[in-house]
């Protein structure tokens, strides 16, 4: 029987060692890898993924509850984003598992396909905002939402009143960086 192969252990991600600082006004930096999946579920069977998953998971569109190192997201009426420490990413799907059973459900590891960028500081939202249409000073701390940013789709999480996490497709990593390094050129950001 061939060895299992980890397409993610045997490549580099495109923004590898990519950080930007402009003093304490901005910091941009990528999230480390993570278990990433998409839940697909009815409101009734809730409680049986939070079991699973092993922390709360919101109910409204647009709630976000984390804990430790993991978080739920809660994009759609019946469409989560969970998050994890990477190490828990096959432990967390043999729970889903066992699942199948009893109750219909949809657990994909999106974790390959996507990446985060962590924003922080008090030009965070002007450099979201060049190419983010929402109002992020409304945007109320621990809320998340579905977005674009210039062309590219997003899940925006705001963390704190000065900190965004911007999760993106892998294949869009570049560009993105890219986009927001030129927005926060006025706080004499490099890189």
């Amino acid at each position: 029987m061939a060895d299992k192969f980890d397409v993610r252990a045997s490549q580099s991600g495109p923004l590898d060692s990519a950080v930007i600082s402009a003093g304490p006004m901005l910091v941009m930096a990528p999230v480390g890898e993570c278990a990433r999946f998409s839940l697909r579920i009815a409101h009734k069977n809730l409680s049986k993924a939070e079991a699973a998953f092993g922390r709360d998971i919101p109910a409204k569109i647009g709630e976000m509850s984390s804990a430790g190192e993991k978080t739920a997201l809660c994009l759609g009426p019946d469409e989560w984003l969970l998050l994890a420490r990477a190490g828990e990413g096959e432990e967390i799907a043999a729970r889903f598992s066992k699942m199948y059973a009893q109750t219909n459900h949809s657990l994909v590891d999106v974790g390959h396909r996507t990446l985060a960028i962590d924003i922080s500081g008090p030009a965070a939202a002007l450099v979201l905002n060049a190419g983010c249409p929402l109002d992020l000073e409304a945007m109320g701390t621990g809320r998340c939402t579905r977005s674009v940013l210039d062309k590219a789709e997003i899940i925006l999480m705001k963390l704190a009143k000065e900190h965004y996490r911007v999760e993106i497709a892998r294949s869009f990593a570049e560009y993105v960086w890219r986009f927001l390094s030129h927005a926060g050129r006025e706080f004499d950001i490099s890189k």
